[in-house]
């Protein structure tokens, strides 16, 4: 793998996880992993050893609430949000893999319009769950081929709000714990990256509502090509849930199982020390949840 495409890796499937959550009628959440976050990134490979940081600047817009049918309810969501990111890469071995460490911490502001649904209109601010990766492995399979598996955790220590003892509509993040473990695949030759990233959210009951969101899984693809100092290409995803969400022993609603799928274009162009990335990620199809879509601004770089 070239050091050209590593300059651009800060952030690896691990520690990918700048947020989007908004509540929707009869859910109390949605996704703490933001589906598509780390397309673009080799996340089967970590770079060379040192530290890495990744400045991301995202918007997230979504216009109608889907249900399970697949029928849309008119709101407006928005959330303009700045995610800075550290990669630590020791330089050491543990199971024949190299070892990384992450740490994300998202600060967002979070414009939501119920109106059309017989609620109100609210902008809040505030940090979203801090997300810690202990432990990042990738393993050099040789030939162009890199694979590598970590686990994150959510803490919940984000702005949250209650109403009645329910989440108010101004909260951002999620008041329960979160462990995300995920693999990639990433193959890696002649300025081509083809990666597969596989993300799963296991979540905890949040204690104040008994409330639990079920587990979910995320899969991000990316197909890129540099040429020079540009980078182009596709990027996409798929996230589906594939347990019900629960309260009070009951399962909510019709599980409140959230599907999307996302695809858009990658720009990139590395200036030596640092690369910047521009990523559009479009819903094609959303259901149990709002139809968002998104836009990555992104500095990475070496210290």
């Amino acid at each position: 793998m070239s050091i050209s495409l590593h300059s651009k890796v800060v952030i690896t499937a691990a520690i990918a996880a700048a947020c989007w959550s908004g509540e929707a009628p009869a859910s109390e959440n949605a996704s703490p992993y933001q589906p598509g976050v780390t397309t673009g990134s080799p996340a089967g490979a970590l770079p060379p050893a040192g530290f890495y940081t990744t400045q991301d600047f995202y918007i997230a817009r979504g216009g109608t609430l889907v249900d399970g049918a697949g029928h849309g309810s008119p709101l407006r969501v928005q959330n303009t949000a700045i995610s800075p990111s550290l990669l630590w890469v020791p330089g050491w071995k543990l199971f024949g893999a190299q070892y990384g460490i992450g740490l994300v911490q998202v600060y967002a502001e979070h414009d939501v319009d119920t109106t059309a649904l017989g609620g109100k209109s609210t902008k809040t601010s505030g940090f979203f769950n801090t997300i810690l990766t202990p432990a990042i492995l990738s393993w050099d399979l040789g030939h162009g081929f890199f694979t590598s598996a970590a686990m994150s955790v959510y803490l919940p220590n984000g702005h949250h709000q209650y109403v009645n003892g329910a989440p108010a509509q101004t909260s951002y993040a999620n008041d329960y714990w979160t462990a995300e473990p995920s693999f990639a695949v990433s193959y890696l030759s002649n300025g081509w990256n083809f990666t597969v990233n596989n993300v799963f959210d296991f979540n905890r009951t949040n204690a104040t509502t008994d409330y639990r969101s079920g587990s979910a899984y995320y899969m991000d693809l990316t197909a890129t090509k540099t040429i020079g100092h540009w980078s182009v290409g596709v990027i996409g995803n798929y996230s589906r849930q594939f347990t019900d969400d629960y309260q009070y022993g009951q399962v909510v609603g019709n599980g409140n199982r959230f599907e999307h799928v996302l695809v858009g274009p990658l720009l990139g162009y590395n200036f030596g020390r640092a690369q910047v990335t521009l990523r559009y990620l479009q819903n094609i199809k959303t259901r149990n949840d709002i139809d968002v879509s998104f836009f990555h601004a992104s500095v990475s770089f070496k210290f």
